[in-house]
């Protein structure tokens, strides 16, 4: 398959003011049930699609924040919409929020993480994935 013949899944903010394209199929994707990824959702579990960095192109860079050392959390400076997680540890992937795709609807999570930190309920969410009791 050629680059023009990858796929390409268009996301962005609430506001439209940071729009992304993605090209070709996630690597990964997760459930996170982490305090922070609750706090930065504000949602009761995060869910992320994972791809190579250089995959995405942004209209306008996210700006990112430094949740802790070597990790960070990208958001909209205009409307505040969390859209991206990464670490400087894999500086080769960045996961992109679910919930910022045009169409979600062709990403499935593959594992569930800090699972032990999960709120009731929320675990159940995709019951036949990996669970791990912190991240991985």
């Amino acid at each position: 398959m050629s680059p023009t013949d990858s796929p390409l899944h268009f996301g962005g903010c609430l506001c439209g003011a940071v729009r992304f394209c993605v090209s070709g199929e996630p690597t990964g994707g997760n459930h996170c049930h982490c305090g922070m990824c609750r706090k930065d959702s504000g949602s009761g579990v995060s869910t992320f699609v994972t791809f190579p960095a250089n995959a995405v192109t942004w209209d306008h860079t996210p700006t990112d924040y430094e949740s802790s050392p070597g990790k960070y959390r990208g958001f909209c400076p205009k409307c505040g919409s969390s859209l991206t997680w990464r670490s400087v540890e894999d500086a080769n992937t960045i996961d992109l929020r679910l919930g910022s795709f045009d169409d979600p609807t062709p990403f499935k999570a593959q594992k569930h993480l800090w699972i032990s930190t999960a709120l009731s309920g929320f675990s159940k969410i995709d019951p036949d994935i990996d669970h791990f009791d912190q991240g991985s």
